[in-house]
């Protein structure tokens, strides 16, 4: 995350902010494995997904999760039904 805000976690705010989102009660991270990586770029062709997105739809398949939270319409081609309020 750091490298994506161009902060480093000297950053007290970043840190403070990293926190709060670990902290979400019932949020659970899911390691992606080297297979997990080599499907996502398979995944990328099959629903014409940018890399990134690819890689949220694999992770959200490995947990066999029914529903992506996406204002972003490409998911919309996906298994995965998307909800967005």
């Amino acid at each position: 995350m750091a490298g994506l805000t161009g902060k480093n976690l000297k950053d007290q705010k970043l840190v403070e902010i990293i926190h709060s989102i670990t902290s979400l009660p019932g949020l659970t991270m899911t390691l992606l494995t080297e297979k997990d990586i080599t499907q996502a770029t398979s995944l990328m062709k099959e629903y014409q997904l940018d890399y990134e997105y690819a890689l949220h739809l694999t992770a959200a398949l490995k947990i066999k999760a029914k529903e992506i939270i996406s204002n972003d319409q490409d998911f919309d081609k996906t298994p995965l039904k998307r909800a967005f309020t």
